[in-house]
């Protein structure tokens, strides 16, 4: 097993599990060496925060027993050549039950095609068959070599999504001609908007997204709204529209923060009226929001008419992902 390779004598070669102590000043180096193309700003904020930890001391070995500190961060494998780290995955709950997300595979660019995000991602795998059941990560959709390798080691596809940006620079479109009625989500439709939500992106697809589960809770308005907004920072909206059968024939799923200056949301519309809804609904947020909120959506890639209309009102494709899945072999 590739446990087997990690050594108790902190080898100064090879593999042995991360120490968050002493590692993470090197791995946050490694990880923009290997990234940098595709860090966002929130990426490099990630970056530098990790770097200002490591220089914490004490400290952060006390935050690091407590667990509270960088937990995506707080379990993994490391490769060294010459006792310099080269080499880096981590592991971390993915707040499903039995399921983890591997992230963070980078090798450095002078040490790879030598076997080792094999060797990393064959001990994460160790790892996780003997914590849970799954695994599932996200990967750069041109990076061929990394989905070969995963491919390899038993991972699935699960869907391709596309991240979409636009900034508040934009003039707001022009109103649509006779567009649909679009309104508010009543409590009582919550079960019509779970099964077109399972419809369209259903949890063996990815879900509503990275992390994002198609689950019954996450797709209910709050009774207290204005409240719930100021208790925890963040608020969902539900915006609707129904067929001449009374039917929940779109969606729009909206998440605010309390001070954020970005708006995410989810666009969903039943199979029978892609092509039609896309538009109206664009138009609807776009209008709504994009004069003071920078809007973000993670798509499936695959929704062709869903891109146009996200093209069409200025949105520009920022990244590219691949969800992958793997499941432990049984005993």
């Amino acid at each position: 097993m590739a446990a087997s390779l990690v050594s108790a004598k902190q080898p100064t070669s090879g593999l042995r599990p991360m120490d968050l102590r002493r590692d993470l000043g090197e791995v946050a180096t490694l990880i923009e060496t290997c990234f940098a193309p595709t860090l966002d700003a929130a990426g490099h904020a990630a970056i530098q925060e990790m770097r200002m930890v490591s220089r914490a001391g004490p400290l952060l070995w006390v935050l690091a027993r407590a667990g509270n500190l960088l937990p995506g961060l707080s379990q993994g494998f490391v490769w060294l050549e010459g006792g310099r780290i080269v080499g880096n995955v981590s592991v971390a709950p993915a707040g499903q039950a039995r399921t983890y997300v591997i992230a963070n595979v980078a090798v450095d660019p002078a040490y790879r095609r030598h076997g080792i995000a094999r060797q990393l991602m064959l001990a994460a795998l160790d790892q996780i068959t003997r914590q849970g059941t799954t695994a599932i990560l996200q990967v750069e959709a041109d990076n061929t070599p990394a989905i070969a390798l995963y491919e390899d080691l038993g991972f699935t596809t699960q869907r391709t999504f596309v991240r979409w940006r636009r900034g508040m620079q934009h003039y707001l479109p022009v109103p649509l001609p006779n567009p649909p009625t679009i309104r508010a989500l009543a409590r009582r439709e919550s079960a019509d908007l779970l099964d077109l939500a399972r419809r369209v992106r259903p949890d063996e697809r990815g879900g509503l997204g990275w992390l994002r589960p198609t689950r019954a809770a996450n797709l209910r308005p709050a009774r207290i709204g204005p409240l719930r907004y100021l208790l925890s920072g963040q608020n969902t909206g539900f915006q609707v529209i129904t067929g001449p059968q009374n039917t929940l024939d779109a969606a729009l799923i909206l998440q605010t923060k309390l001070g954020s200056a970005a708006t995410q949301f989810d666009l969903l519309v039943r199979p029978e009226r892609q092509g039609e809804m896309e538009l109206p609904l664009l138009n609807h947020v776009v209008r709504e929001l994009g004069g003071w909120q920078t809007l973000i959506t993670e798509h499936p890639a695959d929704d062709t008419p869903a891109g146009d209309a996200l093209r069409q009102h200025q949105f520009r494709v920022e990244r590219t992902l691949t969800h992958m899945i793997w499941h432990a072999p049984r005993p």
